[in-house]
């Protein structure tokens, strides 16, 4: 009869009341919400623990759906749960809650399910359990972790747990956790980071910065990175990846890994727009291969095609001490060739000659070399 009367007088209170204080209902603060009850059993129980004959909790709401307003009447949230238990002496709870956010249009803006929600304070909500996250328009930020924290006043929250971030063409696993302001569409992912790209190639950093801002996709590192495609392994001190452009720039210094070769330079960009893939660097390279070391001023690889240009002054050391000076040099590796040629002015130098021409045709793999053009050589 009591329980009976108890829903009566609430029924009656939500008829008159539209906005009371909120959170108001769950920790008896100030912000405005509004909130009602959908088949709602509400129970007030005194349940003694025959332990330490204390209360576990002093109500209990099933099918629980609470909407929350900012001070200018504009909704902020709408939280569901199957059900809402206040415990004495402890943060009100929600299990199985489903929290939509709201943007300053009126927009919903992010959806939050958890297994849990223990309400701290006025402000703060710690998510428990399997923690998802997404955008409702479905762009935007996607995340899996364990345990969450949310500012409903500052739009932010963060997770000490290991985070699983992804969407149409990424995904992305960070091992100590996430800082996001929703304000700015901003996160930091924290620790040891693994980024999958959609065709296959991985990133590994720490601390990755994600803006995604303005309809931006820009992903950050200030710390080491290792970029491994297919067989190439890239190494680099820093990295800034542009999903919008497909272009990843690696800062610092920067080493090209591959079965039969290994590059050195120096902030190197990977051009992947438009379908192609393309490694270039402006500044000093270092090309070694099992029979040479090749110095230039700068580097072109086209991957697909595996075609090296190597630009300005070039400097080719031979194991067996043989040195070839020239210009402008290109490497052609297709078909399980090794071909280098150039149009420029050679000067080769070796034990028994010192040779001058123009233009070179040398197949590295048959150790055939075609001088070209007006030849001058003097021999020993």
């Amino acid at each position: 009869m009591k329980n009976l009367q108890l829903i009566n007088t609430i029924k009656i209170i939500i008829s008159i009341i539209v906005v009371v204080s909120a959170l108001g209902f769950l920790i008896n603060k100030t912000s405005f919400i509004s909130y009602f009850f959908q088949t709602s059993e509400i129970e007030t129980k005194k349940i003694i623990n025959p332990e330490n004959d204390t209360i576990s909790y002093t109500e209990k709401i099933d099918n629980f759906v609470m909407q929350e307003f900012n001070e200018n009447q504009e909704l902020t949230q709408y939280i569901q749960a199957k059900t809402y238990i206040n415990y004495k002496n402890s943060p009100v709870a929600l299990i199985l809650p489903v929290i939509t956010t709201y943007d300053g249009k009126g927009l919903p803006y992010y959806q939050i399910n958890s297994d849990r929600a223990d309400y701290l304070n006025e402000r703060d909500v710690k998510f428990e359990g399997s923690v998802t996250i997404k955008p409702n328009n479905g762009v935007g930020h996607h995340m899996k972790t364990e345990e969450l924290f949310v500012n409903s006043e500052t739009n932010s929250f963060y997770s000490n747990s290991k985070v699983n971030y992804y969407d149409k063409s990424i995904r992305i696993e960070a091992q100590e956790g996430i800082r996001v302001n929703t304000k700015d569409d901003k996160m930091n992912l924290i620790g040891y980071t693994e980024i999958k790209l959609e065709d296959g190639q991985t990133l590994n950093t720490k601390n990755l910065s994600v803006d995604r801002s303005e309809g931006r996709e820009h992903y950050f590192s200030e710390f080491p990175t290792i970029y491994m495609s297919d067989d190439n392994k890239v190494s680099s001190e820093a990295m800034d990846l542009d999903m919008q452009k497909n272009i990843l720039n690696l800062f610092g210094e920067a080493k090209i890994e591959s079965p039969d070769s290994l590059i050195n330079t120096r902030n190197l960009v990977i051009d992947k727009s438009t379908g192609k893939e393309r490694y270039y660097s402006k500044q000093n390279t270092e090309y070694l291969t099992n029979s040479n070391k090749i110095y230039s001023e700068a580097i072109d690889i086209n991957m697909k095609s595996s075609v090296s240009q190597l630009y300005g002054k070039v400097k080719i050391l031979q194991t067996s001490g043989t040195i070839i000076d020239t210009k402008n040099l290109e490497i052609n590796k297709s078909n399980g060739m090794e071909v280098y040629k150039t149009n420029e002015k050679i000067h080769y130098k070796s034990k028994v000659a010192n040779i001058k021409a123009t233009g070179m045709h040398y197949d590295a793999s048959s150790q055939i070399m075609n001088l070209n053009g007006e030849v001058f050589g003097i021999y020993e």
